[in-house]
């Protein structure tokens, strides 16, 4: 279902002077901005021209069942529909308000801004010619979206309950708890030749496998083919499983060290989003990472290393799909143990060199976000901590002095700050910016 946003265009009545200019073509001048937000094709836009605040007064209780987003498009000065709406979006409808510059400049600079600040409103505020900021902005709305409607599965044997809580009154989302008893009567019923077949293809496409054996991959095999009977069965939209705590300690049984590393991998190959260790935060932080930028979230254990001005993003696990499932770029891949424990099967992605990054996560109890950026310079080498290790040029320091304490992270390819800052803001975190 596409994420329905109401368009707002604050305009004056016929022969009314004012900013822009009298008898301003507010219809030529919102299909400009229309023409660039339907680049969103996962979005419906409903326009509609007020002339006075009472017009949204009397809309809005009916908004509220119909929308997931307004955004206000400022198209002259004084209505006051910004703060109409700034307001009510604090325990309402979220909101994005957007000037049009030389048309309600005014309004913005006078209103929205101190209104905003002063009221501590969770309403990002846009002044931009360049409409695609605007349309890059709203794509926020398919994020928040995205997570309320969420099935997420966990399995494990000990549920995260304030965790989880937390995250279900912030975003509405659904948790669907399952434990490794579950888990593992699916995988004693998945055929060895189905296993093979996926096992095969694993092997073929990767440069190599190193310390894992067929059978440590023949195991993930079927442990992904498991977690995906699982998945569609309890139709899921993310799945996320305590691995460590179910490999250390012979949850399995006949010790059995089966990672879903491999079918985590598999998993973003077809769309879908799996995390490790049973991590709430960032699970939900992923979901809204791929919705927002169309692009899936490294997860990792980060690395500080102030000497060479570096962090080292490393884990036993990535997507080699790095700038989105349509992009025909696709990173090298080795199968290797895990790192850990030096058994079963994991992942090493060979990262690209050059390429901004945006680092985000979220603290669902505490309502905190963190974030900061960064550039790649490839792959950092070594046996110590995870396989995939994606090393980048940062602001070292700063970012080790202003770390959110908890250690993963999900980091992106692309630059996506600006979204996730408006993402955080509607959503009433405190953000933490770490490389400032």
């Amino acid at each position: 279902m596409k994420t329905k946003i109401k368009v707002v265009v604050q305009t004056k009545k016929k022969d009314v002077p004012g900013w822009p200019h009298i008898n301003y073509d507010y219809e030529k001048e919102t299909q400009s901005v229309l023409n660039v937000l339907s680049q969103n094709t996962d979005m419906e836009f409903d326009v509609f021209k007020y002339t006075h605040v009472s017009q949204a007064e009397t809309a809005y209780p009916d908004d509220l069942k119909k929308y997931d987003g307004v955004l206000v498009l400022l198209m002259t000065n004084w209505i006051n529909l910004d703060v109409f709406y700034a307001r009510k979006a604090k325990e309402g409808l979220p909101c994005i308000i957007a000037d049009i510059p030389f048309c309600g400049s005014g309004s913005v600079l006078v209103r929205s801004i101190h209104t905003v600040r002063e009221e501590h409103l969770p309403v990002p505020v846009i002044a931009s010619a360049n409409f695609n900021d605007i349309a890059k902005a709203v794509r926020v709305f398919v994020g928040i979206k995205k997570v309320k409607q969420s099935r997420i599965l966990v399995v494990s044997n000990n549920i995260d309950k304030e965790t989880q809580a937390a995250a279900e009154k912030i975003w509405g989302c659904t948790f669907i708890n399952c434990n490794s008893e579950e888990l593992m009567k699916r995988y004693k019923n998945i055929k060895d030749i189905d296993a093979e077949v996926i096992k095969d293809k694993w092997i073929s496409q990767s440069e190599g496998v190193l310390e894992a054996t067929n059978q440590d991959v023949s195991e993930s095999a079927k442990l992904y083919l498991a977690i995906m009977e699982m998945y569609k069965e309890k139709k899921a939209d993310a799945v996320t499983i305590d691995c460590l705590s179910l490999s250390y300690n012979d949850i399995y049984g006949n010790n059995l060290h089966m990672y879903p590393c491999l079918a985590f991998f598999q998993m973003c190959e077809d769309g879908y989003v799996g995390v490790c260790e049973a991590d709430i935060d960032s699970t939900i932080t992923s979901i809204f990472t791929k919705a927002i930028t169309g692009r899936y979230g490294f997860v990792s254990d980060p690395v500080i290393d102030t000497s060479s001005d570096q962090i080292i993003y490393a884990h036993c696990v990535s997507c080699r799909k790095l700038f989105g499932e349509q992009d025909k770029r696709l990173c090298k891949y080795y199968i290797r143990s895990h790192a850990e424990d030096k058994k079963g099967a994991a992942v090493q992605v060979i990262f690209p060199a050059n390429e901004q990054l945006t680092t985000v996560n979220i603290n669902n109890v505490d309502k905190t976000a963190c974030i900061h950026s960064a550039v790649s310079v490839g792959n950092y080498g070594g046996d110590a901590g995870c396989r995939s290790k994606l090393a980048a040029l940062c602001k070292s320091e700063e970012i080790l002095n202003n770390w959110m304490p908890q250690w993963h992270r999900v980091t992106v390819f692309g630059n996506y700050t600006k979204e996730f800052i408006y993402l955080f803001k509607i959503m009433g975190f405190n953000l933490v910016t770490e490389d400032k």
